[in-house]
């Protein structure tokens, strides 16, 4: 709890930060990774989990009992694809899990036009993004590992599976559960034709459930925290933020309600909230199927509410994973997002 509400203090000199809109670069690092969180609307810090961890939240990857690899294909307006892919696994030498991803934004390509109006070429800009990632997790109050298992971990979703601790299971102390830690360190890179700037950037994150209410989460993040992008004399800072959230789950007979609330603080612009609740089912053996729903108030001011609005479905087969989702931004066009993973 208290890490939860240290996280939210942060947000208290946000109004400071209206002076640096539109003062960033490398804004592909902001687009996300995975079609689950985009059904949920990016309200992910605190159920980050498997290789797309490397992205929200590095700490959800502390939670992983197998190696994992995941894709997902974004597709914007204008022509403008986003790519994400990622591969994760747990390391007993290292007493943790590792992982490393790869990001890239790429564009149509465009007429290279001189000052007299006279085309002499083309070119296409593109950005790309290299992470390595590390998380651990530390159990308190207790040396029962179990108290923290994965929010999507598959015994959970299994029919009867009500709630993921014994009856004879009870916390030693307080402040008993489980406090995943994860750290990024990324390089990024952007070519826009004609110039081309890199940089470093490192994510970090945390991620507690307590003993005491384990369908209970609670997470906080930085995300592209680092150096700036320089095109020949001109400076650029990274699109730096702040991401606190809280998540619960409901469960029943074979099926589980996960609603959750997160709170996003950019170093350039407003604070906005992201809400997204997602319903699971066992639809059979080994199989699961799913409905997202989320709503954001990044872009609501600029292209009006609709445009906050998120829908998605997911489904688990064995060890596969596939998950779709959709963003309307109204005249600019609309966001896809298709992703798929496999648990080995």
């Amino acid at each position: 709890m208290n890490l939860f509400w240290a996280a939210l203090l942060l947000t208290a000199p946000a109004h400071a930060l209206q002076q640096n809109v539109g003062t960033v670069a490398a804004q592909f690092l902001t687009i996300g990774a995975g079609a689950r969180s985009l059904g949920m609307a990016g309200a992910y810090t605190a159920i980050a989990e498997g290789p797309e961890a490397i992205y929200w939240n590095p700490a959800g990857m502390a939670a992983m009992k197998s190696p994992e690899a995941a894709y997902s294909l974004t597709q914007l307006p204008a022509g403008i694809m986003h790519n994400f892919a990622a591969a994760a696994a747990p390391s007993e030498f290292l007493h943790g899990d590792i992982g490393v991803a790869f990001t890239s934004l790429t564009q149509p390509g465009q007429d290279l036009v001189t000052a007299s109006n006279q085309t002499v070429g083309s070119f296409a800009p593109h950005s790309e993004a290299y992470a390595l990632s590390y998380a651990h997790r530390f159990t308190l109050g207790g040396e029962d590992s179990s108290l923290g298992r994965s929010a999507m971990d598959r015994e959970w979703l299994m029919p009867g599976a009500d709630k993921p601790l014994g009856d004879d299971a009870q916390p030693s102390a307080p402040i008993a559960g489980t406090l995943d830690a994860g750290l990024a360190v990324k390089y990024i890179d952007e070519n826009l034709g004609t110039r081309a700037a890199g940089t470093t950037a490192v994510d970090a994150g945390a991620i507690f459930r307590p003993a005491a209410a384990p369908d209970l989460i609670f997470g906080a993040a930085v995300r592209n925290l680092g150096g700036q992008l320089r095109y020949i004399d001109v400076s650029e800072p990274l699109p730096s933020e702040i991401g606190a959230s809280a998540a619960y789950a409901f469960r029943g007979a074979g099926w589980r309600l996960l609603p959750a609330l997160d709170v996003s603080i950019p170093y350039a612009g407003n604070p906005y909230v992201k809400f997204g609740v997602e319903y699971y089912r066992a639809l059979g053996d080994n199989a699961w199927g799913g409905l997202r729903l989320g709503y954001t108030s990044q872009p609501a001011v600029d292209l009006g509410v609709v445009a906050g609005l998120t829908a998605g479905i997911g489904l688990r087969v064995n060890r596969f994973l596939f998950d779709a989702a959709f963003e309307p931004m109204t005249y600019l066009g609309d966001e896809y997002r298709i992703s798929a993973g496999w648990r080995f």
